[in-house]
């Protein structure tokens, strides 16, 4: 018994002199875990990712539900598969067996943006920390932070990547052809309407469609697609875009009302005339907008009727109201484009002007150097922070919302592998990769494509979903640096009877991007809310 201890003291004895050597001793380095050892695996194409979030509004949580991924669209004939769009939506958690929210599906416009602007400088929960104004950004946040100024707070919100954009594509050369149109295009965007309310069940949520820029030609058409699937629709949303529905305003007239434009833009920048500048803004644009009716307007009319002393007059009351020298003025056509305003209304200084946000300027480029988006001041702050190669917007979605792609979310100035070179034909085509893919002869034909056959008119698609839907409400929203709010209530109010009623029109001190500044944010947020609880009372 006592050589078993012994033997069992002496066993230990060496353990730990063996475990103690071991301590001493170094240590073999570990391999080095590079990036392919933590990726995680590509989310499968027919999933959609659940994530959770929540954001504080008026200090009370507003908790939500995010599902993000790809919505199948299929040829309705064959069944087969056509393109995957992308979507993100969120839903504010309900209670079981509480009503329904309403549904509102946003996007951007290009042709070729994805919706990251609208959702994550716009009307997401979440959304890059930016200044309070526009003007101030000097360099993209590296971050993304709450946003109380959320549409959520009044609808659901589906932001949808139209094909060709953020992780959406056609399945095939084919299809890419008769998607990359304006009516192939709303088709697309209606289906995954369809999809989506199919597929959650949100048959009854009442619904709204809204987009910016080029996205409001498509809102319009995705109106009428609706209205031809018989599918109701509350509101639809046009942000710094375009507005038809039959109105008959003449030529002349809306090219005078740009005047308000470079009036709002001279008084930003203390270029008016000093009786001029010492007014208030609201009412200096409003004097620029009486005289473009009474005068400006018949002149451009009419040119060849007017004297040389009223020629003259014309120019110099233009450049008056304008904040330019009048040697910018075209004396034979009597017209002023936003082009020559914006290069000369701060040239003095070596500026020019942003001509999607014109509170914005940059040092002039270089002479015979042509004008592109990459160049505009209005877009630098936004170009590099919602590429597809933007390390904060692909965090957010493959960390925050955990969906993975290998795909480059694709924005408007392209950036990824082209094997196939296209030849831009203008300095905004050179910058804008699906406007050279786009098959712009589709929209001169009513949107048949390129080749169709010509036939009878056919009324504008929003005035068709207006009528085939008597409780549709339109909201038009405008940037005061953008575009000419006046032309804009102009035609509103040039609008059929029937629908007039129906339409209402905001114009904010902004931009394009009109949900830039955080004021300018809570300001529609306040009348998304007032504008939604309008359409479904109705």
């Amino acid at each position: 018994m006592r050589t078993g201890w012994k033997r069992l003291a002496a066993g230990v004895a060496t353990l730990a002199m063996g475990l103690a050597l071991a301590a001493a001793a170094p240590k073999p380095a570990e391999p080095a875990r590079g990036p392919a050892a933590v990726a995680p695996p590509v989310t499968p194409e027919g999933d959609m990712v659940v994530s959770h979030g929540q954001v504080a509004v008026d200090g009370r949580p507003l908790r939500y539900t995010v599902h993000a991924g790809l919505l199948p669209i299929y040829d309705n004939d064959t069944g087969q598969l056509a393109a995957r769009i992308f979507i993100i939506a969120y839903t504010a958690d309900r209670a079981p067996g509480a009503a329904p929210r309403p549904l509102t599906f946003l996007w951007n416009g290009g042709p070729g943006s994805s919706s990251s602007q609208i959702h994550l400088m716009g009307f997401g929960p979440k959304g890059f920390s930016m200044p309070a104004t526009y003007p101030e950004w000097k360099a993209p946040p590296a971050k993304l932070a709450d946003r109380p100024e959320t549409w959520l707070t009044a609808s659901d919100l589906v932001f949808v990547d139209p094909v060709g954009t953020g992780y959406s594509r056609a399945t095939s050369e084919a299809w890419r052809e008769r998607l990359y149109t304006q009516h192939g295009d709303a088709e697309a965007v209606a289906e995954a309407i369809r999809v989506y309310r199919t597929r959650f069940d949100a048959f009854d949520a009442p619904l709204f469609i809204g987009g910016e820029s080029y996205g409001t030609t498509r809102a319009m058409e995705v109106a009428g697609a609706l209205a031809r699937r018989r599918t109701p629709l509350s509101g639809v949303i046009l942000i710094s875009g375009s507005y038809e529905v039959g109105e008959k305003v003449p030529a002349a007239t809306r090219q005078a009302l740009e005047v308000t434009l470079y009036t709002a833009t001279a008084w930003y920048h203390h270029r008016l005339p000093a009786d001029l500048q010492a007014l208030p803004q609201d009412q200096a644009v409003a004097r620029a907008a009486a005289w473009a009716r009474s005068d400006y307007a018949p002149a451009l009319a009419h040119p060849d009727q007017l004297s040389p002393e009223q020629r003259a007059a014309i120019v110099a009351a233009l450049a008056r109201y304008s904040g330019v020298d009048s040697k910018v003025v075209d004396a034979r056509t009597l017209r002023l484009g936003k082009d020559a305003v914006m290069d000369n209304m701060l040239a003095d200084k070596g500026l020019e002007l942003g001509r999607y946000d014109a509170r914005l300027a940059i040092p002039h480029r270089a002479p015979g150097q042509v004008w592109g988006p990459r160049e505009d001041p209005s877009l630098l702050p936004m170009i590099d922070l919602m590429e597809g190669t933007s390390p904060a917007l692909i965090r957010y979605l493959r960390g925050d919302l955990g969906y993975h792609s290998d795909l480059l979310y694709r924005g408007p100035w392209g950036g990824s592998f082209h094997p196939d070179p296209y030849l831009p034909t203008g300095p905004v085509l050179k910058d804008d990769w699906m406007a050279a893919m786009w098959d712009h002869h589709a929209a001169l034909n009513g949107g048949r494509g390129a080749g169709a056959a010509a036939g009878p008119p056919e009324p504008p698609p929003l005035a068709a979903a207006m009528t085939a839907e008597p409780k549709l409400l339109v909201w038009s929203v405008e940037g005061l640096y953008d575009g000419s709010c006046a032309e804009r209530a102009e035609a509103i109010a040039d609008s059929p009877a029937p629908l007039r009623a129906r339409v209402r029109a905001s114009c904010y001190p902004a931009g394009h991007m009109v949900y830039t500044d955080r004021a300018v944010r809570l300001s529609l947020q306040r009348d998304f809310t007032a504008f939604v609880h309008d359409a479904t009372a109705r």
